[in-house]
């Protein structure tokens, strides 16, 4: 168990988070209010801008529907490009990940999201930057992007966004807190800023129209990029994913293939160092699956030695967000 894990989990250290948790909800809300008031400056682009973010600590979807919101803009013939914060990276400042050409960064300097969606979509260029104000425009000063999709930007008000998307997964959770005594960045209150609300995991409600799917691909991708349907592979597997909350991932895969041997969870983001790797080398398994956000962080050699493949994961727009698109960014 993590250092964090255990802390989070350690009884005698309740008092602790739930004063940090007061502290932490007292500067969010000031730091909101200034905003609101216009005593913290937010700056606009010439560039329409979405965001897609949430209110709670990982693993809601952001980047599966940022990845439908390329896929719906370059279907209209238009031109999007991606600004990210590029979480883990080992980079700062302003970094191209991808231009209108190809790959121009690695993953360890572009984080592990911004390069996977640079990856799948190749001519759409992703820039991280720490700054969002400074890395839309360097987007739009150098590409010229018909729309700037901002990934993980509901907290992020100094750049203004023309439609700001929220999901929010997390309503059959029990007494939602603030982190780090529980798992809120903000509180769910604020909700109300977002123009479209979507449901995603355990948030999903009967409005249908709301409501984020995600599908398994029914086939899983090798280090050589082969695909392979999921019905031809056999024996014992095992299931590994750094996500914020993995258990989503391994219930569907299950459910659509069949029960792991093992499953592994680390941390978000992990950067599968060789404790990481270890885990996976210490297990006698006939096959591994993980997500390609995982995949792509490890060696292609490490991947063909223990036969480790991807499956990749999509959704399609809700109704409701794909009906204020039509209206407002067509």
């Amino acid at each position: 168990m993590s250092l964090t894990n255990y802390l989070h989990t350690a009884k005698w250290f309740l008092p602790v988070r739930v004063a940090l948790s007061i502290k932490y909800g007292i500067l969010v809300s000031l730091r909101n209010r200034a905003y609101d008031l216009g005593l913290f400056k937010t700056y606009k682009v010439k560039t329409p801008v979405i965001s897609v973010g949430n209110i709670s600590a990982g693993g809601s979807g952001k980047t599966i529907l940022v990845q439908a919101l390329i896929e719906h803009f370059l279907g209209l013939g238009k031109r999007p490009a991606v600004l990210s914060r590029g979480y883990g990276r080992s980079s700062k400042g302003v970094v191209v990940v991808a231009d209108d050409i190809g790959l121009k960064a690695t993953v360890k300097n572009s984080g592990d999201e911004p390069f996977l969606m640079a990856t799948n979509y190749p001519g759409v260029p992703v820039v991280v930057s720490e700054n969002r104000v400074a890395g839309a425009r360097h987007l739009e000063d150098n590409f010229s992007p018909d729309v700037i999709i901002l990934d993980d930007g509901f907290q992020h008000r100094a750049l203004h966004r023309d439609l700001d998307i929220i999901i929010v997964d997390f309503l059959k959770s029990p007494k939602p807190r603030l982190l780090p005594w529980g798992f809120l960045r903000e509180s769910a209150v604020n909700i109300s800023r977002a123009d479209v609300v979507v449901f995603s995991k355990s948030g999903v409600e009967k409005n249908q129209e709301n409501n984020l799917v995600f599908k398994l691909d029914n086939e899983v991708t090798d280090n050589l990029g082969n695909r392979h349907s999921l019905a031809s592979l056999k024996g014992d597997y095992g299931l590994f994913a750094g996500l914020g909350k993995p258990d989503h991932f391994f219930k569907q895969l299950e459910a659509f293939h069949q029960p792991a041997t093992v499953k592994i969870s680390f941390p978000d983001h992990a950067q599968y160092t060789e404790l990481h790797r270890a885990e996976i080398e210490n297990v006698s398994c006939d096959y591994w699956i993980t997500t390609q956000k995982d995949f792509i962080k490890l060696e292609p050699a490490f991947c063909e030695k223990y036969k480790i493949f991807f499956i990749a994961v999509k959704t399609n727009l809700p109704t409701s967000l794909l009906a204020h698109l039509k209206q407002h960014f067509n």
